[in-house]
């Protein structure tokens, strides 16, 4: 699973140099709407942290990790993941680039494309449904800073998207799905993909919109490194949108979970916390 991307710098960050493997999925129906997503990395110190609503922001609670080098971005802990108190969810893919994409590399010459070390934030914290943060998206020209990446995009009323820069793909049925390859231009590479297959089969078999039912389809399509691979699954979430209620898994044991109630987090904000000391549970996902 080596590879030599473009954007090496971001995609060595999302995904470790050896593996590509994160997965989403989005079910909406009568149950509700529920998103989750497996975060794969080399990355081992996982953490989430949360930024209190104001007269101005929404509030927010992020996952993700500590980064010496995000796109060009400055050392610092950047969001992978993250939900606010509208019920807006996202989450970042690496893909394989596309012909037009160019890395951002801080130490070459000429005129620098910077990504803006907050645009992740700014969204979650101005937007509060899918219409709006592709809107965000577009507005602040996320591809060409954010090269290689493709993000998910829920929102409670059950609108679901990804962008890629190159068009959006909506949510047809009751579930939508995305791993690493480009879902409007599969042929770039990463597909087809088992982790896709995988999670699309249960979520075409039953796409009930329940944590458990989140869970189950992320257990399925998490990554498994073969012998001689680095990286892995480091967490994985679970997010019900109008209960503003979460799940969450560590290093790739769906046997265990903390469940999280996320409005005394939007309302007071968290200092960031290792996923690896959040009190688990032992659960019996069926």
């Amino acid at each position: 699973m080596q590879r030599t991307l473009a954007a090496a710098a971001l995609l060595v960050a999302l995904s470790g140099a050896a593996a590509i493997a994160c997965s989403g999925v989005a079910l909406v129906g009568e149950a509700g709407v529920v998103v989750g997503a497996n975060e794969d990395n080399l990355k081992t110190d996982a953490s989430m942290w949360a930024t209190a609503a104001t007269d101005s922001r929404y509030g927010a609670v992020y996952f993700g990790f500590h980064f010496v080098n995000l796109g060009g971005r400055t050392p610092g802990w950047y969001e992978m993941q993250g939900v606010n108190d509208r019920g807006l969810f996202y989450d970042l893919f690496s893909i394989p680039c596309g012909p037009n994409d160019t890395a951002i590399d801080p130490l070459a010459g000429g005129p620098q494309r910077r990504a803006p070390e907050a645009v992740e934030r700014t969204m979650m914290e101005t937007c509060s449904t899918v219409e709006e943060a592709l809107a965000f998206l577009e507005t602040h020209d996320y591809a060409r800073l954010i090269p290689c990446v493709q993000t998910l995009l829920v929102d409670r009323a059950g609108d679901a998207a990804v962008y890629t820069g190159e068009g959006n793909v909506f949510r047809k049925g009751p579930a939508l799905v995305v791993t690493n390859f480009n879902l409007l231009h599969p042929e770039r590479g990463d597909y087809p993909c088992e982790r896709y297959s995988a999670a699309s089969r249960l979520a075409a078999w039953d796409a009930t919109a329940t944590l458990d039912r989140a869970g189950q389809i992320l257990r399925a399509a998490r990554f498994i490194p073969e012998q001689g691979e680095i990286g892995g699954p480091r967490y994985a979430v679970a997010c019900d949108l109008v209960r503003g209620i979460a799940d969450v898994y560590t290093d790739g044991d769906f046997t265990r979970r903390a469940r999280l109630d996320l409005a005394p987090l939007w309302q007071t904000g968290l200092e960031r916390v290792l996923l690896a000391d959040l009190e688990l549970a032992t659960c019996d996902l069926p």
